[in-house]
């Protein structure tokens, strides 16, 4: 026996279940990466203002003002190479004029020209700490060390950005589900899809081009404005788009048979077990029923002889069971929406296997549909 859905599928707003999650964990996202942008960001860019309008320090500064200016040391190369995960950056050994020995890794690919061992460097210091490496005669070369104070904003600056639109992402998912969703009757309607895989996109992109280039705050401001831009642009061609075409609550699925058995997975939404006695469904000529078994031999249990197809459609909201389903079933899942007499029955199947459940139902009569 088959449990089926209810004629009358009530048509209610989202409980706050499936708001307040949602919106608390964004707002806390949004808030920690405005926190990031506002403070540590802040920081950095003012640092990076200071480290580029410092002056060489004149001889005989004490310690203490030597910190807040150029502070170059000489010093001879005695290593150069790759280090760290995948050699992904450069490291230089140099011995200072005092016998000690220092390590310093740099950005990038480091030295465009590789400077051989004994070759004279100066070592420029700015707060205490070797900024960047100065090497050659005639025309220098200059090679920033990882503490360049102009990319020092990177790592906050990265994850703000990345916390700030996941946080807005996940208030958006949110307040639709509230507020908004009995605007569109579809589980996954595209005002919520659009917007939330584009901002992502863009989120995760501004975290790797901070965290894996060495681009100045100024250029990954431009990236970002670009990156918004190209998204208003996205949402606003998706909406437009929608605006002028319509949307129908009807899939077009052209139907298809063979002379094989086709077993895959189906879901009576409403089945109180869950998967009905399924979960597989065994379509072929003559046979339309759910199996326990995974090749469909055994213990089958027929669809109602008289079951007929009305419409395939997307997942709605409305479907029971549709919201604990969310992000399993849909976007990837249609219904099947039957009838059986005065008994409505809903299936939820793949819609690459929806074609087979379509060309093995029987189309209802429009006029014999129950108004």
């Amino acid at each position: 026996m088959i449990t089926r859905g209810n004629s009358k599928r009530p048509d209610t707003a989202p409980s706050w279940r499936y708001a307040t999650l949602p919106i608390g964990i964004g707002a806390v996202a949004a808030l920690v990466g405005a926190l990031l942008l506002l403070v540590p960001v802040r920081t950095a860019d003012a640092a990076a203002r200071a480290f580029a309008a410092a002056d060489t320090c004149a001889p005989g500064l004490p310690p203490r003002e030597r910190a807040q200016c150029l502070s170059p040391e000489p010093a001879t190369v005695e290593r150069y190479g790759r280090g760290g995960r995948g050699d992904t950056y450069r490291y230089v050994e140099v011995v200072l004029g005092d016998g000690r020995t220092r390590h310093l890794d740099l950005q990038g690919a480091g030295f465009r020209v590789v400077p051989a061992q004994g070759d004279p460097v100066r070592l420029v210091s700015w707060r205490g700490e070797v900024r960047y490496v100065v090497h050659g005669s005639g025309a220098p070369r200059t090679a920033f060390t990882d503490a360049d104070p102009h990319t020092a904003y990177a790592v906050p600056f990265g994850w703000g950005v990345f916390l700030l639109l996941f946080g807005t992402v996940l208030i958006w998912i949110g307040s639709w589900q509230r507020w908004l969703s009995h605007r569109s009757r579809r589980a996954a309607p595209w005002q919520v899809m659009v917007p939330c895989v584009t901002l992502s996109l863009l989120s995760v992109g501004v975290l790797t081009a901070a965290l894996a280039t060495d681009l100045r705050i100024g250029q990954l401001l431009r990236v970002c404005g670009a990156g918004l831009a190209l998204a208003a642009v996205v949402i606003g061609t998706v909406w437009i788009y929608k605006a002028l075409r319509g949307e129908s609550d009807t899939v077009e699925v052209e139907p298809r048979r063979d002379d094989r058995e086709h077993v895959f997975i189906a879901r009576v939404l409403g089945d109180d077990t869950g998967f009905g006695p399924g979960p597989y469904l065994v379509v072929a000529p003559g046979v339309l029923a759910f199996s326990v078994d995974p090749t469909g031999a055994f213990r089958r249990a027929p669809l109602p002889s008289g079951l007929v197809l009305e419409q395939v459609r997307p997942v709605f909201a409305s479907d029971p069971g549709a919201m604990e389903l969310y992000g399993r079933y849909e976007p990837t899942y249609l219904v099947a929406q039957c009838r059986d007499g005065e008994r409505e029955v809903l299936i939820a199947v793949h819609r690459k296997r929806m074609p087979w459940l379509v060309g093995a139902l029987p189309k209802a009569d429009p006029s014999a549909v129950p108004g």
